[in-house]
């Protein structure tokens, strides 16, 4: 019985022992063995959102975004030039005019466009200026040019951080004469990249540090072409034009034939005149034979 007493305490040390990865300390046995305390579960989750939204404003990324709007004018026909060329006058800070038309066909009615891009800074009162209730139609498209925008910079920098260090291996002039060649083509390429790579960033830029405007001036439609007279008002100009149509096609063909007509005529007059004079010698043949 003494002896099962001696051995209790060692197998509970050794059950103790097989267990003792399964244990937690207590903040108190912690602090008694030098280690600070297991951070409670709701603690950990706490801290985890203060950490996620700490580094959440440092890992945001800007937004870069490519802005096209889209304008209708409807004018009365008369008015559409000055008005074109009006909008066209507005455009001078932070500003450029890519394309500008005036199309005054005898056969359409006026029309007009105008493609600007303007600034973002300037959008707001140039838009303003433009506004008005002659705009029948006003679209906005956008398109997100982030990771373009990411890519290239990323690009950019490691290429100048490259160029530096290949300026740095040349400025130190050591090894072999192949070596340095070498690293001067290897500059000239990397300069190209970075030249090419920044071209591309300048009309990124472009694209989202400005906006672009598509303008369209037509003139506004009559009572005729809205009302239920329409379809007699485009049979009547659709026989207006047939009738111009087919009167220019023989214009065309007299003035065609003309030139045939002064080489064709005197050819047939002369073979009628020798017809008929070969008739008449053939009369006065038989007639003198009938005479005899």
């Amino acid at each position: 019985m003494k002896s099962w007493t001696c051995l209790l305490p060692i197998l509970l040390a050794i059950a103790a022992c097989g267990d003792s990865a399964h244990i937690v300390a207590t903040p108190a046995e912690s602090m008694r063995m030098g280690a600070p305390p297991a951070p409670a579960p709701m603690a950990m989750d706490q801290a985890g959102a203060e950490g996620a939204s700490a580094a959440a404003p440092g890992d945001a990324t800007p937004k870069y975004m490519a802005e096209r709007q889209f304008w209708v004018f409807e004018l009365p026909e008369k008015a559409i030039e000055a008005r074109w060329q009006a909008h066209v006058a507005l455009c001078r800070a932070d500003c450029e005019v890519l394309n500008a038309a005036l199309n005054k066909s005898a056969h359409s009615p006026v029309s007009a466009s105008l493609q600007l891009r303007v600034g973002r800074a300037s959008a707001e009162k140039l838009l303003g200026a433009m506004s008005g209730p002659e705009v029948k139609e006003r679209r906005v498209e956008r398109e997100d040019k982030t990771l373009q925008v990411v890519d290239v910079e990323a690009r950019l920098k490691n290429l100048g951080e490259l160029r530096d260090r290949l300026r740095a291996l040349l400025a130190n002039r050591s090894g072999a004469l192949k070596d340095i060649l070498e690293t001067e083509r290897e500059l000239a390429r990397v300069q190209g990249e970075l030249d090419s790579m920044a071209a591309q960033r300048k009309a990124l830029a472009n694209e989202t540090e400005k906006i672009l405007l598509f303008a369209e001036y037509r003139p506004e439609p009559s009572i005729g072409e809205t009302g239920a007279m329409q379809p007699l008002v485009e049979a009547w100009r659709g026989a207006g034009r047939a009738f111009a149509e087919s009167l220019s096609a023989a214009l065309l063909f007299v003035v065609q034939a003309l030139p045939w007509l002064v080489i064709v005529v005197p050819v047939f007059w002369g073979i009628w005149k020798g017809l008929r004079r070969m008739a008449g010698w053939w009369r006065a043949r038989r007639a003198g034979k009938q005479g005899t």
